[in-house]
């Protein structure tokens, strides 16, 4: 007798404890290992609540079900990147979907622990990089991120690790979309790219935020203003603002070796 199962197809589709419980997995999980555990995030997909029942439910399955045919319905872990959400923090002002509501200082100081953390994906690392994410005000302030650490630092580690993968995920659609700021990297081979997670790149040389800001305010047309303007700037605006800014001085410099 044939039966119907409702699962997610899409990271926001996924539940607290789902999306919890593969970030761990995805971020704790060396790029040559991942074969080994994906199985497990399928079945997290499956099995969709921690309980006895639900276990009970993922082994009548398995039992019945090969591996590779349940991995029909979860392509999205391996293809898609596309989950922006943070969770709310009580007492705390969250970044909106795709950080839509990020200065460029803020994005400066976050971008950087992100960098940080995603060196060697310590704890320590990851509790600045959460805590980086939220405000206690209005007026994001880096002299705020001990308050706000004081209250980011008591959520589930796993939690915090959803967080990041948000925060991952997002960086990745703003490089997508901003090019011209996110020059992208040599292509990898397709064995490179076999069963491997999709955020996991080779890093590239890291040029903090905060040059950036200051050498915008030294543009000869300060399309943004001076630097104290450029930092309360939302960091859509100034990407795209930078963005026309490369390409001017590019075209410029043509110009000039031309003649």
């Amino acid at each position: 007798m044939s039966q119907s199962i409702w699962i997610a197809t899409s990271w926001n589709e996924l539940n607290e404890w789902q999306l919890q419980e593969i970030a761990h997995l995805y971020i704790n999980t060396p790029a040559e290992k991942f074969p080994e555990v994906y199985p497990r995030m399928i079945s997290i997909v499956y099995q969709k609540e921690d309980t006895a029942i639900h276990r009970f439910e993922l082994f009548k399955l398995i039992r019945n079900v090969p591996m590779s045919e349940l991995g029909k319905f979860t392509t999205f872990l391996l293809e898609e990147n596309n989950y922006y959400r943070f969770p709310a923090i009580s007492g705390l002002i969250k970044p909106s979907d795709r950080l839509g509501n990020i200065t460029i200082r803020q994005f400066s100081t976050i971008d950087t622990f992100f960098h940080q953390w995603n060196m060697d994906r310590t704890l320590i690392k990851l509790k600045r990089l959460v805590a980086s994410l939220y405000r206690i005000k209005e007026k994001y302030d880096d002299l705020d991120l001990p308050v706000v650490d004081e209250i980011t630092r008591n959520i589930p580690v796993k939690q915090m690790e959803a967080v990041a993968l948000a925060y991952l995920f997002t960086r990745m659609s703003i490089a997508e979309q901003y090019k011209v700021v996110f020059p992208e990297q040599k292509e990898e081979s397709e064995e490179e790219k076999k069963l491997k997670p999709v955020f996991k790149k080779k890093a590239q040389q890291y040029i903090p935020f905060d040059k950036i800001i200051i050498g915008l305010s030294m543009d000869e047309l300060q399309p943004l203003g001076k630097k104290q303007d450029i930092n309360d700037v939302r960091i859509f605006e100034f990407l795209s603002v930078l963005s026309e800014s490369i390409l001017y001085h590019k075209e410029k410099a043509k110009a000039y070796e031309g003649k």
